[in-house]
């Protein structure tokens, strides 16, 4: 009888210390860690001590970006419609690579910058992850530009081979503030799009400049900085810890995922979003962007969300009908300023 009580005992003991480290992980994947809560943080506020993180949304707010000169590498092809080009910029004194379609005309041009998901750096081309999106939009009179990102392809690199990086979205921002210096560009109408990790780099550049007239978000992987380490961290095996060489540099404090996430900074955002997610996305949940639409219509945002019954995360069985047209149609209202019938 004793020994039957102690197996009892010790079953429990084991069902409840399961049950406990379940919730844990399932709290860390959902971001509970740390609280997004939507309060735009002042620098200069008592509340708010000033982070020696340099990736931290605050100081990337705080910092110049004077742009640089674009260079045409390569000219890539040239149809009826528009030129592409292969270009280089400077991003904290690193040369980036990155892809550029000119439409045929005199110009100026309305411009629109994408930005690619997630991709092994070192097997990375210059327009992958944006290259069919950059052909809509140059046909219907949009000047593209899409960021090879740092240590991707022939980029220069900064010495971090990989990761999910904060650092991607400083090589945007400074690829706007070059956008003055493109001759056919329109530096007063930009827009900017983003696919997965790219949806959540264009989430940071909207709160950080002030340039975009317009943002499109394709299944965007979360503003949650915590979520994401968690959720890739966790599925490329194993440890936390043995993750430095796959999408994270190295295992960050909370602090700097909390100073590094968009989820706590959408009172910065001024230009309105379009939000694009299939409900069968297994790569990113679709519920993360059913938050994030939430979480900026309590922040007071402009904010169009679309959800499609049954696509995955590249929306493949869509044939792209939809969704090309409305990101098309969003960026001729809020970037060219065209009126768009209902």
């Amino acid at each position: 009888m004793m020994k039957r009580i102690v197996t009892v005992i010790t079953l429990a003991v084991f069902l409840i210390g399961g049950l406990l480290v379940w919730r844990q992980r399932r709290d860390a994947d959902s971001g509970a860690i740390f609280q997004q809560t939507l309060k735009v943080f002042k620098p200069d506020s008592e509340n708010q001590p000033i982070s020696s993180n340099p990736l931290a949304i605050e100081n990337l707010r705080k910092r110049v970006y004077e742009g640089s000169g674009v260079t045409i590498e390569q000219t890539l092809s040239r149809n009826a419609s528009y030129t592409a080009y292969r270009v280089s910029y400077l991003s904290d004194g690193l040369k980036i690579f990155a892809a550029m379609n000119v439409p045929q005309g005199d110009g100026p041009f309305p411009v629109v910058v994408l930005n690619h998901g997630y991709f092994n750096p070192a097997a990375f081309k210059t327009g992958d992850g944006t290259r069919t999106m950059a052909d809509i939009l140059a046909k219907n009179g949009y000047l593209t530009l899409a960021s090879d990102y740092r240590g991707h392809g022939e980029s220069d690199s900064d010495g971090v081979s990989r990761g999910h990086r904060a650092e991607y979205s400083t090589d945007i921002v400074n690829l706007i503030a070059s956008i003055k210096n493109v001759e056919q560009a329109n530096p007063e109408k930009i827009g900017i799009w983003g696919h997965s990790m790219g949806g959540e780099m264009t989430l940071k550049v909207l709160e950080i400049s002030e340039q975009i007239k317009a943002a499109v978000l394709w299944a965007p992987t979360s503003g949650n900085a915590q979520r994401n380490y968690n959720r890739w961290a966790r599925r490329f095996g194993g440890d936390r810890a043995q993750h430095q060489d796959r999408r994270f540099s190295e295992p960050p404090d909370l602090q700097t995922l909390r100073e590094n996430s968009s989820a706590n900074y959408l009172g910065y955002i001024s230009a309105p979003i379009q939000l694009h997610h299939g409900t069968a996305d297994t790569e990113v949940p679709y519920d993360w962007s059913v938050e994030l639409n939430k979480n900026l219509e309590e922040a007071g945002k402009e904010i169009e969300f679309f959800t499609y019954e049954g696509q995955d995360h590249n929306f493949k069985n869509l044939g792209w009908g939809e969704i090309s047209p409305r990101t098309v149609e969003f960026f001729d209202k809020n970037v060219k300023g065209l009126s768009i019938s209902a």
